[in-house]
């Protein structure tokens, strides 16, 4: 199984017959207005372009999974992902509550089961309850859903999805005990209120709690996220989970196998 970390929380998942397309946000840089308003130097999203060699990488894709896309989340399903999804007649794994926004832009719906486990490939995926921001602000937030992936052929994926460390995140981590999984890290938030997503602080403590590899995304693309790579590598080492803590740049393709 190979993650290749595009942009954000765009990855893809690949499998020797499939190739998972996660959140698209393919937006040319600069394309999405700001995030954050109330700024000495406001900046428009993406603040730096796909990588190079996103083509090949997107080549083959068979499935898309989408974690949240309403109330404005852009950074995940954006006009550009939702035009090569459509364009290609991609299938779209989705949560029921997002299936008739994405069916009325045309897209080919595939909604999960909400309630437990959905058959796919040689294993299943199973829906983990998102939390898109505490106090206030998370009101105002389409929650969303990660996914735990288990293929019989490869090793165990948890997609995390936008979410704060909360008690389903610890449990999907501690009992599901996944080989991989896919963090955000970037710390996001608007001009008020809470962090909307995990910091590398939370990142950090999540990852002490697990026994697999942890992958951070969600860092270095968006105006409202200012967790850096550099500093995450940096504590993850000071804490002794560099071997266990990934942090890929845009581009960057990692290997894993079932031990």
């Amino acid at each position: 199984m190979q993650i290749t970390q595009l942009r954000n929380a765009t990855i893809v998942v690949a499998y020797d017959d499939c190739r998972i397309l996660v959140d698209p946000m393919l937006a040319d840089q600069g394309a999405i207005p700001p995030f954050k308003w109330l700024t000495g130097q406001r900046r428009r999203n993406p603040i730096v372009p796909l990588p190079a060699g996103t083509a090949d990488h997107l080549a083959g894709i068979t499935h898309a999974l989408i974690t949240h896309c309403r109330k404005g989340h852009v950074d995940h399903l954006d006009r550009a992902g939702t035009r090569w999804l459509r364009e290609r007649d991609v299938p779209v794994l989705c949560m029921p509550g997002d299936a008739d926004f994405l069916r009325r832009r045309g897209l080919d719906v595939q909604p999960l089961n909400a309630a437990g486990s959905t058959p796919f490939r040689n294993g299943i995926i199973t829906p983990i309850p998102c939390r898109h921001g505490e106090g206030w602000i998370g009101r105002f937030m389409m929650h969303g859903y990660g996914y735990h992936i288990e293929q019989a052929d490869a090793p165990s994926v948890y997609i995390a999805g936008d979410t704060v460390l909360t008690i389903d995140v610890r449990r999907c981590i501690t009992e599901r005990r996944p080989d991989v999984s896919v963090v955000p890290a970037g710390g996001a938030s608007m001009d008020f209120g809470a962090e909307l997503i995990m910091d590398d602080e939370q990142v950090l403590a999540l990852a002490q709690l697990g026994s697999g590899v942890f992958i951070a995304n969600h860092l270095e693309a968006l105006d409202h996220c200012p967790v850096r790579r550099a500093t995450l590598r940096q504590r993850a080492e000071q804490l002794g989970l560099s071997s266990r803590l990934q942090v890929p740049e845009d581009g960057e393709a990692l290997t894993f196998t079932r031990a």
